[in-house]
Formats: C-alpha cells, structure tokens, sequence
C-alpha cells in the first residue's frame, strides 16, 4: 500500500478527496492491523485500482477545517480515506461501508462545517 500522509499545506488533494466523496473511516491506528483490514475490505469488495490510501491526522484536519471545541479531533487520531475514482467497483461499497464505519469524506467536512457555524453563529 501506498499510504500518503496529507499535511496542512496539501490542500489541493483534501479538496480532491472531498469532490472525489472518498471513503473514509476515523480512527485506525498503524500499531495494529485496523489499517491494513480496512484496506484489505475494500479491496475485496470494490477492487482497488491503485494502491493510494490517503491519512490525514486530527491535528490536519482540525487546522484546515478550523474545528474548536467537542468539534476538533484528537491530534493523533488517523482519518484515512480511498478515493472512490482509485475503485473499480465503486457502488459495491455503497451499502458495505455501514458494516465498517465508513463514511464520505466530503460528508466528513460538511458536517463538521455545520456544526461550526451553529456553534459560532
């Protein structure tokens, strides 16, 4: 696998994650072997093109994001992401994700968004 660590300044591809609606999950973790079964499940179900697994951490997305509060992620948490353009069979996973958590990246951000402009009006 091919795991590109996004940073603050890599806005271009979290934009492309999100118009992509790139499947992500929260919270994985490189000490076990969560990353690698995420991976290994969606590989199964949709058929990977490429081997691009996108992370982002916490600490990225609540700089980028602007997340305060209950809102922000812890620093260290991985947000890891698949592009569904990188799957052969994109709509496999459509219903699958539930069963691991999965959610759409730009759902991530708008939701997040939301709840920052309740927040601070």
């Amino acid at each position: 696998m091919n795991f590109i660590h996004v940073t603050e300044k890599d806005k271009s591809v979290l934009k492309d994650l999100y118009d992509d609606s790139a499947l992500t999950i929260e919270g994985l973790d490189y000490e076990d072997e969560s990353m690698q079964d995420f991976v290994d499940i969606v590989d199964g179900c949709v058929g990977l093109k490429t081997n691009n697994i996108y992370v982002i951490s916490g600490k990225v997305m609540n700089k980028v994001y602007r997340l305060t509060g209950d809102n922000r992620y812890p620093d260290d948490l991985h947000i890891v992401s698949i592009k569904l353009s990188d799957m052969k069979n994109p709509s496999e996973i459509i219903m699958k994700r539930f069963e691991f958590g999965g959610r759409w990246f730009d759902d991530i951000v708008d939701n997040n968004k939301r709840r920052e402009k309740e927040k601070h009006g």
